[in-house]
This record gives structure tokens, C-alpha cells and sequence, in this order.
């Protein structure tokens, strides 16, 4: 019997709580919304194991988390001798067709991706029918909060469309005729990625009225990281007034309005070519997007908040699978993806997934998989292979330039830190101060009062502490399956 074709639908910096299912009255999903009345389930405590992309990559696309193998920067991504599910489901004989970037595989030349998929799809990105935004200039403060502006219509301009480009490629793919190979199609795209700018009309169908406030700047004495201040130094976040940070998160809504019209796009060509219910749908983020929260746009590489590691992600099976189509509310981790897959396929990955399978959460069971859920991000002491080097060539004035000036200092000291969290707490521990995070998300689900060593939750932080420590014991490692000859 052929494999299902399996699509994984991976757009960047898509924060959870901008799905309409999930009761966000603001956001403009149909499609998504649409895949869970027609066989899915959604995730809504689903979290990422790093809040930046290529470490999150890494971790989902193997299912391990990042410190087994050292994938926490943006410059260390798979080794061939690494396995993913790419890389299985390839040796389980499926076409596998990349459309889209990269932050998870390294090459060194356009060749290499032939290493790990079957196809690397290259389109050309040109259309017509929008005129860019002006450039803001120098000394307007909305270049602090990474603002790129509204583009309206305009039937002569010229304007690039990776994500949009990349779905066309996918769906001339699926209409081609089907033959017993199984297809995956792995869609990486770039989008609701930052800077923050859209198309009209993605932006004029968000209501402004309805979206949700921001999380405020902590007051001070919060006890939040010093870097955040400093990446606000350099932002220029005290000129930043409140319908600027408005008008970013009404653009950002509309970003992630654009995906999910894309992701329909894709969902209908499924079914015009008959391929939907023998199709194995995938849908998540590698990471959130502050989108304004604590006057900050974008993310870091060094803090843990939930806006930054909350993400969607949404299966739907294929037929052959039991599957009760819905909401579930379990804590879950993406490094859950990788052992799902392998499970509804039948598959032997070969090697050890620290993942759990969610075969029976689609089923309909909503017990928890996890009493906690993980998270690592930022540098060693003096480690300078976390640096990303390819900042010094960008002008001093961009965003990326200020960001990297702003967490230099933090980063060379270390800002590696660890977070464990259950339905009631976080607990932040990082390995080069002694000053540790821990909220009580029932009162303070926004993470802005950090209660770390107040005599009222010391029980609680020993508790996580302990936890924590469990947690790296049962995760430090993975042992090949391939055992090595004692006897030559």
C-alpha cells in the first residue's frame, strides 16, 4: 500500500494566539481554522524548544532537543551525519520537495540541498500588482520597532514574493500526476518574519479595534534581564508611541493572514487533485514574535517569554488514521513532531526521538504528554562561534546591527538559560547570574513580576529546580541503534 504525501507547512515567527479557533476575535484564519471542522487538531499549548530559528529548527526537524547536539546559534545547523525527518522519510522512498529556506541543513554551495531532499525548488520571485512602502528615514523612530509599512496597489510596480512563489511552486507539483512514490512537500517559508509589512489587503481586513493589548514594559524592578533594557536603549523604544506598536501588531495580524490565505490555497489544490484525504498535513512555527510586548518587536536570543515559544501547530492525518478533529489543551512540545510522524506512518526513524507520539492525542485522548515543557536559548561564556557574523556586513543603522550592538556585552558574558514550565509556572534558570526568573503564570500570564526568591513560592522553585534537573539527566544524550564491533 503507498505512503501518504505528507505536507509540512512551516511559516516563521507565527505566535500562537493569532489563530481565530483559538478565540482571538482579531485573527483573520479561515483556512486553519477550517482544518479542524475537516479532519485536524490543533495544539493550543504547543511551544517551540528555542525561540530562534535555525536552533528551532534543528530541534523539531530531529526531535531532539537543542543541547544534545549543540544546535542553539544560527550558524550551526544539521551535519549530514545528522538524521531528521527529512532525512527518513527519503530513505523510506518519498520524493521530498523543498520549497522555501533554509536555517535548518548545512550547505556550502546549491548542490548540497540534493543531500537532503530530492527537489530544491528555485522560482522566480517577481510579480507585479503592489508598490513597495517607502523607506523610512533616519531618524524616524518606527525603524526602532523593525516598521516596513503597508503596500498598496499598484499595477506597474514590481515587488518580490518568496512565500507567495514558493506555494504556486508547490501546487504545480501536486497537479502533476501521481504515481506510487510518496510526495512530501516541505514548505519553510518567510513569513509573518519581521520586518513588519504586508499588502493592503491583508492589512484593511484587520479590525484594529479588536486586537488584544499589548504586555506593557516591565516596571522597574521587575526582575526582568538586563538585556531587554538594553535591546530598548537601542530601539529607541522611549520614542515609540502606543499606535505605532498598534499599527505593527494590526500589520503582523495581517502577515499572518496572508499565510494562512496561502495555506488555503495549498488545502484546495489538495482536494481539487484528489490528494487531501491521503494526505498527511502538518502546520506549525519555529518560534513566536514579540509584535510589540514589552515594546519590543521581533524576538532575542537570550529570553524565554511564552509570546516567543507559544506557537501554532495543527495536524491533520491522513485517512488511514483514527483521528477526533478539534481542540486539545495538553502541554506539547515540537520536538513531538518527528515521533508523530514516524508513528502514523509505520516508520522506523533508526535512531532515538525524544519526542512523544501524538497518535493518540488525535484520537481524541487530552491527557497530558508532559507535566513541562522545555526551552534553551543564548551563548556559552566567550562563545564565540554563537556570534553571527554576517551582521558586520549589514549597514550600522539596520535593525539586525542594533540588535547585535544592544545583546554584545550579554552575550560575550553568556546568556545561556533554561526554561521549564507547567500549566502554573515558569521557571527561567540561567547559567552565568544569580538572578533566576520564575512567574506565576495563573495571576501573571504576561511573565511581567518575577517572583524568584521571594520567601512565598521557595518550595515552588525548588520544585522546578529539581525538575529541571531530571530533565537534562533523561535528555542529555542519545545512543546510536547501530552498536559498534568490540571484536576486530
Amino acid at each position: 500500500m503507498k505512503l501518504p504525501d505528507i505536507i509540512i507547512f512551516n511559516p516563521d515567527s507565527y505566535r500562537a494566539d493569532v489563530l481565530g479557533h483559538l478565540d482571538n476575535p482579531a485573527a483573520v484564519t479561515p483556512n486553519l481554522d477550517r482544518l479542524i471542522d475537516e479532519g485536524g487538531v490543533s495544539y493550543a499549548n504547543a511551544f517551540a524548544q528555542n525561540p530562534v530559528c535555525t536552533p528551532s529548527r534543528c530541534s523539531f526537524m530531529t526531535g531532539w532537543y537543542p543541547h544534545v547536539h549543540g544546535h542553539r546559534s544560527m550558524k550551526n545547523m544539521l551535519k549530514l551525519h545528522e538524521p531528521s525527518v527529512l532525512s527518513v522519510l527519503r530513505r523510506a522512498g518519498y520524493h521530498v520537495w523543498w520549497g522555501g529556506k533554509n536555517d535548518l541543513v548545512c550547505v556550502e554551495k546549491p548542490e548540497d540541498y540534493l543531500r537532503y531532499c530530492d527537489t530544491k525548488f528555485k522560482p522566480d520571485t517577481r510579480y507585479r500588482g503592489y508598490r513597495k512602502a517607502p523607506s523610512l528615514p533616519p531618524d524616524d523612530p518606527r525603524r526602532g520597532a523593525f516598521y516596513g509599512g503597508v503596500m498598496e496597489p499598484d499595477p506597474d510596480a514590481e515587488y518580490h514574493d518568496t512565500d507567495r512563489a514558493w506555494v504556486e511552486g508547490a501546487i504545480d507539483r501536486l497537479r502533476l500526476k501521481a504515481d506510487e512514490t510518496p510526495l512530501c512537500l516541505y514548505l519553510p517559508l518567510h513569513f509573518p518574519h519581521p520586518a513588519y509589512h504586508v499588502e493592503s489587503e491583508y492589512y484593511e481586513k484587520i479590525d484594529p479595534s479588536r486586537l488584544p493589548p499589548r504586555i506593557p514594559a516591565p516596571e522597574p524592578g521587575a526582575g526582568h534581564p538586563p538585556i531587554l533594557d538594553a535591546l530598548r536603549r537601542e530601539y529607541g523604544a522611549a520614542r515609540i508611541d502606543e499606535q505605532t506598536w498598534r499599527e505593527v501588531k494590526r500589520i503582523y495580524y495581517g502577515m499572518c493572514m496572508k499565510i494562512d490565505h496561502l495555506f488555503g490555497r495549498l488545502m484546495n489544490a489538495l482536494k481539487e487533485t484528489g490528494r487531501y484525504d491521503n494526505t498527511l498535513v502538518v502546520f506549525l512555527s519555529d518560534h513566536g514574535d514579540f509584535a510589540g510586548d514589552y515594546s519590543l518587536p521581533e524576538k532575542t536570543h537570550a529570553t524565554l517569554q511564552d509570546a516567543l515559544l507559544r506557537v501554532p501547530f495543527l495536524i491533520k492525518p491522513h485517512a488511514a488514521c483514527k483521528v477526533m478533529p478539534g481542540v486539545r489543551s495538553a502541554l506539547t512540545e515540537l520536538v513531538d513532531m518527528p515521533a508523530t510522524i514516524y508513528d502514523l506512518l509505520g516508520i522506523d526513524p533508526e535512531y532515538t526521538v525524544q519526542g512523544h507520539s501524538l497518535r493518540d492525542s488525535l484520537a481524541g485522548d487530552d491527557q497530558e504528554h508532559h507535566d513541562a515543557v522545555f526551552a534553551e536559548v543564548g551563548s556559552r561564556d566567550n562563545d564565540t562561534s554563537f556570534k553571527n557574523l554576517d551582521v558586520l556586513s549589514m549597514p550600522p543603522d539596520s535593525f539586525y546591527a542594533m540588535q547585535s550592538r544592544a545583546a554584545l556585552k550579554a552575550h560575550a558574558n553568556g546568556t545561556y538559560a533554561v526554561s521549564c514550565r507547567t500549566r502554573d509556572f515558569k521557571y527561567i534558570r540561567r547559567g552565568y547570574q544569580t538572578k533566576h526568573e520564575l512567574y506565576d503564570l495563573r495571576s501573571d500570564p504576561g511573565e511581567c513580576r518575577n517572583l524568584y526568591g521571594m520567601h512565598a513560592v521557595a518550595e515552588t522553585e525548588r520544585m522546578m529546580e529539581r525538575r529541571l534537573l531530571d530533565f537534562f539527566m533523561t535528555t542529555a544524550d542519545v545512543l546510536p541503534h547501530r552498536q559498534d564491533s568490540r571484536k576486530v
